[in-house]
């Protein structure tokens, strides 16, 4: 199992954002008929969905795709800078096509974060690191009680996500058995 566990590391945490968007793409074609197919894993992605519109809506009320993408236009890219594409994985990146959304590289994005679109992150399901922070730009614009809510209602997408990742890993577990 470690050894397993150390193969999953390398091919779904390591790379470049392109590798592992690449390795997202193969996992969807492998593995989507089986997981929709399986009542449990679609209420449990349905589950994720709501809570990630949920945070995404507040997100929005925020404002906060205008002032990330403000701040990732300055020079040296602010949070959302090149560098944060290597905060996402295969798996995060699976979850969101597995949830419809279209999940691609932007051309010419230079210092920005390459999934950085101009109204903000394109993931509705979006990186750990990026739920989990917030810049003081958004600690100083942020009214205590939206922020508070923020904070809630990213702990229930994170929460569901790690949730789904352990059902997709049951089933990468399951599938090199078989192999």
């Amino acid at each position: 199992m470690a050894t397993q566990d150390a193969q999953f590391m390398q091919t779904f945490y390591s790379g470049s954002p392109a590798e592992k968007l690449a390795a997202a793409r193969t996992l969807f074609a492998e593995l989507t008929g089986r997981l929709t197919a399986s009542k449990l894993f679609t209420e449990e992605l349905e589950l994720l969905r709501c809570h990630a519109q949920t945070l995404n809506r507040h997100m929005r009320a925020m404002d906060l795709g205008r002032l990330s993408g403000g701040c990732a236009a300055r020079p040296g890219g602010g949070c959302c800078g090149a560098y944060m594409a290597g905060n996402t994985d295969a798996i995060q990146i699976l979850i969101n096509l597995l949830l419809g959304v279209s999940v691609a590289q932007q051309p010419d994005c230079g210092e920005n974060c390459c999934f950085l679109g101009p109204q903000g992150c394109l993931f509705l399901v979006k990186p750990i690191f990026c739920l989990n922070y917030n810049c003081s730009h958004i600690l100083d614009c942020a009214e205590p009680e939206s922020l508070d809510m923020l904070y809630q209602r990213a702990a229930s997408v994170l929460n569901q996500q790690t949730r789904i990742e352990f059902l997709l890993f049951e089933e990468l577990r399951k599938q090199m058995k078989r192999t």
